[in-house]
């Protein structure tokens, strides 16, 4: 079973994380994991799930691919085309949070805004976009298209009387995973005719602090069909609660 799954940046322990659990489970998968920049960083993870499972059924790959770009996105279905033909299971697991950048003065905050959303919900939809074709193809009985979501998508607390606010810092973040969560309702709409289960899953409270150990076997279970009866109609799951948002 090809299992693609798709990081970016601050997602890698989480990429990690649900590939050892899938590694260490009978499977067998064939895991595709994306890698922006030096695809090294995959393969070392690569090499470190095969030391933890040494006798694992299961298999791995990296993939190159940015997200953010529409030649990588490209370059990559050209690739998974060609060698594979389809993907059982499409992970979404990209995620950017350039609050502290925009603090710090590194951006400007329309340029934190509009990093924060070509990453967390315009690249996430053209990356799914343009993969979901391999997901039709695929002879899984039951192709799974999953979304990461978080406990941050939005968080709402009452602030203090006055100006400024003091709680405005992880806006753009919060903001861009709530408008995420209407991109996957919208996938689920888009795909229930063609029997894909698309998933929101949510691996954990507030900065996934559940992924390490909990999370990452939520997050397997639901690759591995254990959840199917979640995916319609569309929510935010957690392990044991449906998440409001």
């Amino acid at each position: 079973m090809v299992v693609f799954k798709i990081h970016l940046s601050i997602s890698s322990c989480h990429r990690f994380e649900v590939a050892k659990v899938l590694f260490a489970r009978p499977g067998p998968y064939h895991i595709l994991i994306g890698c922006r920049g030096a695809i090294n960083r995959a393969n070392d993870a690569i090499s470190k799930l095969k030391q933890l499972s040494p006798n694992s059924s299961s298999t791995a790959e990296p993939l190159s691919i940015d997200i953010t770009s529409e030649e990588s996105i490209s370059a990559a279905f050209k690739q998974v085309q060609e060698k594979f033909g389809h993907v059982d299971i499409l992970v979404n697991n990209a995620g950017l949070a350039l609050d502290t950048a925009v603090t710090s003065g590194q951006l400007v905050p329309r340029e934190g805004w509009n990093q924060t959303y070509d990453v967390n919900v315009t690249g996430t939809h053209l990356f799914t976009s343009t993969f979901a074709p391999l997901l039709l193809t695929s002879l899984a009985p039951t192709p799974r298209l999953n979304f990461i979501t978080s406990g941050l998508s939005p968080r709402y607390t009452l602030a203090p009387a006055g100006w400024p606010k003091p709680d405005t810092l992880w806006f753009p973040y919060h903001v861009s995973k709530a408008a995420m969560n209407m991109l996957v309702t919208e996938w689920a709409h888009l795909l229930r005719n063609d029997g894909v289960a698309v998933f929101n899953v949510s691996p954990g409270g507030p900065w996934g602090r559940l992924i390490r150990p909990v999370g990452a076997a939520f997050c397997a279970d639901v690759i591995e069909g254990s959840r199917d009866e979640q995916a319609w109609p569309p929510k935010v799951i957690r392990k044991d609660e449906v998440q409001p948002w």
